[in-house]
């Protein structure tokens, strides 16, 4: 059976533009839920969410507007989908931590901030739930981090990598991961 998974990257906290380390999202962004026809379209009805246990609450109350009439089967939160843990640097400014550890940070998958994750710990966690949580045959909807997009893209096609990726994802891009006996990614 083939999953289809249609990821979209929600804003980033604020605080992320002005240089602090934070792997939340902003859902005061108006229309930061709002879900293309096409996509409605390719996820089928009723639809499966799936998000990170930290954004659930706030994207409960979004959703009914946000799925333009289509039904919810269910909206699942779950820990696995949340950004990276960034530890004791969560809430530091950049420009205020040692260059030689951000250096680490951006070069090498295995380097973890001081009680924090790595990026290899982030994107194993992420293909972790892909393949233990996700059934065969599912077709939902993720509404994540534009860092859970990206550890999920590059988990999936570099998984053995031993830096980070420099890859961006901006809020409202989508992105679709399908599964017929291995997983492939797609923007859309």
């Amino acid at each position: 059976m083939v999953s289809r998974l249609f990821c979209l990257a929600l804003p980033p906290a604020a605080q992320t533009a002005r240089g602090i380390m934070t792997s939340g999202v902003d859902l005061s962004v108006p229309g930061c839920c709002v879900v293309p026809p096409r996509i409605l379209a390719l996820c089928g009805q009723p639809m499966q969410v799936f998000c990170a246990d930290d954004n659930a609450t706030g994207l409960a109350a979004l959703l009914g507007d946000a799925l333009q009439g289509f039904s919810m089967q269910s909206l699942t939160a779950t820990a696995a989908l949340r950004g990276r843990d960034f530890g004791q640097w969560a809430g530091c400014a950049l420009s205020g931590l040692p260059v030689h550890a951000l250096q680490a940070f951006a070069q090498d998958a295995c380097f973890a901030p001081p009680e924090g994750e790595s990026w290899q710990q982030f994107t194993t966690r992420l293909l972790h739930w892909l393949q233990t949580e996700v059934p065969d045959g599912t077709q939902a909807l993720l509404m994540v981090a534009p860092s859970v997009m990206v550890g999920l893209a590059h988990g999936l096609l570099a998984p053995a990598a031993t830096t980070p990726p420099d890859l961006d994802v901006a809020a409202g891009a989508w992105l679709a991961l399908t599964r017929h006996g291995r997983w492939r990614v797609r923007l859309l």
